[in-house]
C-alpha cells in the first residue's frame, strides 16, 4: 500500500565514504533533509528559423542539505569525509562519499525494515559547513553535498547501472527507542565548555568580545555568572566547488576546493558595558618604545570551541576581527547585545570523538598536535 505521506519517523539518512565502503553509516540526531536538482538546459538558435535548433542537455547539479543535532555521534562532516588523510580543512577537502535516503511505510514507528522508496547519490562533495551554539536551542551541524548523480531506485524509468543498491538494513533504528550518546544527551547552552583543566577541551574565544579575558577564556570572576554573556556562536565556510572538466568526457572529473577559504566566526553577546572595541585613523597598537602607531585597530586572535558531547573546533590563531555591531536596547525595553564577526581563512579543524575514520581515535587522543598549531 502507498503512502498517504512522508514524515520524520519514516526516513532514514546514511553516508559512505566513497573509496572506503563498508556500508552506509545512520546519521543519528538529524533534523532535516532536503534535495534540489536542477537540470541545465544550453539553447541553440540558427540564423533562418525562428523555433529554438536544440535545447542542450548538460549535467544535472544535485544539492543536498543536512541539519544535525550535536548528540555524540558522528558528525556530518566526518561521515562525509571517512577517507580523509588528516582532520584538517586540507586532509578532508579531496574526499567523496555516497548518499542514501530511504522511505519506509507511513505505518511504521521507525525507519526499519526494507524501504518503500530509496534514493542514492554518488560522487557528492561536501560544498558548505556550519555549526551553530544558540542560547535558546539544541546544538547544531548544518552540511552541503553537491553531486551530479541521483538514482531512485525504484524509478520505473531507466537508471544509471553504475549505481548498486545499498544496504541499509543494519544502519536503521529497528528498535524504535534511539537515544543520544554523548555527554549531556543533545548538547545545549550549559553544555559549551568554558571551564576544563585541559586547554584544548575548554572554548577559547578573542579578547576583543567583551567580557573575554586577555589569554581567552570566558571566567566567573564573582564565581558563578560568566564574565562574557555569550548568546550565540556561529561558525561558517563556504567551500564553492567549482566542476573540472575535461575533453573527451562529459562528467567532471574533480570538484575542488576554491583556496583561499574565508572561515567566519560570529559571536553575539548580550552587552553589559558596550562593545569595548576602540578603532582610530591612526591605529591604537604603538609597536616599541616610541609614540608612534604602526596604523592597526586589530591583532590576531585564537579561537576555539568546545562540547560536552565531543566536538572540538579549531579556528587557528591568526583570527582578526572584521566588523562590531551593537544594537537593541530600544524603548521597547529590548537588551543591548553586540555582534563580532571574526574572519581567518583556511584553518578549519574539526575533531570528534566518534570520527569514524580510521585514525579518528588517533587524532582525537593527539588532539592538542592538531588544536593548537
Amino acid at each position: 500500500m502507498p503512502n498517504n505521506r512522508i514524515y520524520y519517523a519514516v526516513q532514514s539518512v546514511g553516508l559512505q565514504g566513497d573509496t572506503t565502503g563498508g556500508g552506509y553509516t545512520a546519521v543519528h540526531g538529524l533534523q532535516s533533509v532536503g534535495m534540489t536538482t536542477n537540470f541545465n538546459l544550453d539553447q541553440v538558435f540558427e540564423i533562418g528559423q525562428l523555433a529554438i535548433y536544440e535545447n542542450i542537455e548538460d549535467i544535472p547539479d544535485v544539492e543536498v542539505t543536512l541539519t544535525k543535532a550535536l548528540d555524540g555521534y558522528p558528525l556530518l562532516w566526518h561521515l562525509a569525509t571517512v577517507d580523509a588523510s588528516s582532520p584538517t580543512l586540507a586532509g578532508r577537502s579531496t574526499c567523496k562519499s555516497y548518499f542514501a535516503l530511504a522511505i519506509y511505510p507511513d505505518t511504521y514507528d521507525s525507519a526499519s525494515g526494507d524501504p518503500s522508496s530509496l534514493v542514492q547519490c554518488s560522487g557528492m562533495y561536501v560544498s558548505s559547513l556550519s555549526y551553530n551554539f544558540p542560547v535558546e536551542d539544541s546544538f547544531t551541524e548544518n552540511v552541503t553535498l553537491v553531486g551530479n548523480d541521483k538514482v531512485w531506485m525504484n524509478d520505473p524509468k531507466p537508471t544509471n547501472p553504475n549505481l548498486v543498491t545499498p544496504s541499509f538494513g543494519g544502519t536503521t533504528f529497528h528498535n524504535n527507542n534511539d537515544s543520544p550518546i554523548g555527554n549531556a544527551g543533545v548538547n545545549r547552552r550549559q553544555d559549551l565548555t568554558f571551564i576544563h583543566q585541559n586547554d584544548v577541551d575548554k572554548t577559547i574565544l578573542p579578547y576583543e568580545v567583551d567580557g573575554i579575558s586577555s589569554s581567552g577564556t570566558n571566567e566567573q570572576s564573582n564565581g558563578e555568572d560568566f564574565d562574557a554573556h555569550i548568546q550565540n556562536i556561529t561558525v561558517s565556510a563556504d567551500f564553492g566547488r567549482p566542476e573540472l572538466y575535461e575533453l573527451g568526457r562529459r562528467a567532471p572529473y574533480h570538484r575542488h576546493i576554491e583556496w583561499p577559504v574565508e572561515i567566519t566566526c560570529e559571536i553575539v553577546t548580550t552587552s553589559s558595558s558596550g562593545d569595548m572595541v576602540s578603532a582610530t585613523e591612526d591605529g591604537i597598537y604603538t609597536t616599541g618604545t616610541a609614540a608612534c602607531t604602526d596604523g592597526s585597530n586589530l591583532a590576531a586572535r585564537e579561537i576555539r570551541i568546545a562540547t560536552c558531547e565531543g566536538t572540538r573546533i579549531y579556528l587557528g590563531n591568526d583570527n582578526k576581527l572584521a566588523s562590531v555591531n551593537y544594537g537593541g536596547g530600544d524603548a521597547g525595553g529590548g537588551n543591548v547585545t553586540v555582534s563580532y564577526t571574526f574572519t581567518t581563512f583556511n584553518n578549519l579543524t574539526v575533531i570528534h570523538s566518534g570520527d569514524p575514520n580510521s585514525n579518528g581515535g588517533t587524532w582525537w587522543d593527539s588532539r592538542e598536535t592538531w588544536l593548537t598549531t
